[in-house]
């Protein structure tokens, strides 16, 4: 889609480029109802003026803050290559922070995002803060930063932009494509549902996927652990294990994907079970392996949730945006 320009605005509001350019600059200059039309046309067509976000960003640095649990994810490495990319257009800088799924390490994070005095946050929340009682704290903390903030990948209900997938129905179609090829005992690798809120609405797809496939949960199938490859890798082995096994898995991530996959292959055994995992794995394209994975778009969520933010810095007054992305179900053992 092309870019709204300048030149756009002042022909939709039948104004001259250079009073467009007041608005943004020196909108005292300004007839008040001429301001208020252009303003509004701005809102409208979702542009986004780089001036406008360098003048706002004098006021405390030119640089964006990102936040996110784990930098060395190759997930949020396309998060960050969307990031960039928008950032870069508005000649703004960014700083990178891991909070690694730690309370303490996330609010340490929001603290030097402060000190930083940075323009605006872009924020992955590290865990279920209102499932901890902590809701109203963060949003404090948050709020606390003076500058505004876009929540991207995990909803936790704060009064601020947000953008995530709809890991709940991923899931849920993960469940409804197994049971539809026959499987019955269909076994979960996941994180901890009460301190990740991705882990919670990924279980609860799991229980409507069994529910909907007319299957009952089998609570020995259900494993709630950490989002790590490691933990996937011992219960993956566990499984096989079993006198009585489950014939599918889905894992939740990348990380327990890959931990499956060193199981499986570990033991010679990569066919013992069906099996879905959320995100791609890129090394299996260089690997010639096929694995069945729910794609999340995490280079056009980066570009997204950027593009919200430098809108928000623009205007700052705008109505809270809540972007809720889709995913899609790639088989490619089938």
């Amino acid at each position: 889609m092309r870019k709204v320009t300048i030149s756009d605005i002042a022909k939709r509001a039948g104004v001259s480029k250079t009073t467009v350019s007041r608005v943004l600059n020196s909108p005292e200059k300004v007839e008040e109802s001429t301001k208020k039309r252009i303003e509004q046309i701005m809102k409208e067509t979702d542009y986004v003026p780089s001036e406008t976000a360098r003048n706002l960003s004098r006021q405390a640095s030119s640089t964006i803050g990102v936040i996110v649990p784990e930098i060395g994810n190759p997930f949020f490495g396309g998060l960050f290559t969307g990031i960039e990319e928008i950032i870069s257009e508005n000649d703004l800088s960014l700083l990178y922070c891991s909070n690694d799924d730690d309370a303490k390490k996330d609010a340490e994070a929001l603290d030097m995002m402060k000190t930083q005095r940075v323009t605006g946050v872009l924020y992955v929340p590290a865990v279920n803060y209102p499932a901890m009682g902590l809701k109203n704290k963060i949003q404090k903390k948050i709020t606390g930063l003076g500058c505004p903030a876009v929540c991207i990948d995990r909803d936790i209900g704060l009064h601020m932009d947000t953008i995530h997938f709809n890991d709940r129905a991923a899931v849920k179609d993960a469940v409804l494509a197994l049971a539809a090829a026959g499987h019955r005992d269909i076994a979960l690798i996941n994180g901890n549902s009460l301190k990740n809120i991705l882990a919670a609405e990924r279980y609860e797809g799991y229980l409507e996927g069994l529910k909907e496939a007319g299957l009952t949960e089998d609570e020995a199938l259900v494993y709630q652990g950490e989002y790590q490859e490691f933990y996937a890798y011992t219960v993956t082995k566990e499984l096989l294990n079993r006198e009585k096994k489950p014939t599918a898995v889905i894992t939740c991530n990348n990380s327990l994907g890959k931990g499956y996959l060193q199981a499986v292959y570990e033991r010679g055994r990569p066919d013992a079970f069906a099996h879905i995992t959320l995100d791609k794995i890129e090394m299996l394209d260089l690997l010639n392996i096929p694995c069945d994975h729910v794609l999340r778009d995490s280079y056009e969520m980066g570009r997204t949730a950027a593009k919200m933010l430098v809108s928000r810095i623009a205007f700052p007054d705008k109505k809270i945006q809540n972007i809720l992305l889709d995913t899609l179900l790639v088989r490619e053992t089938s």
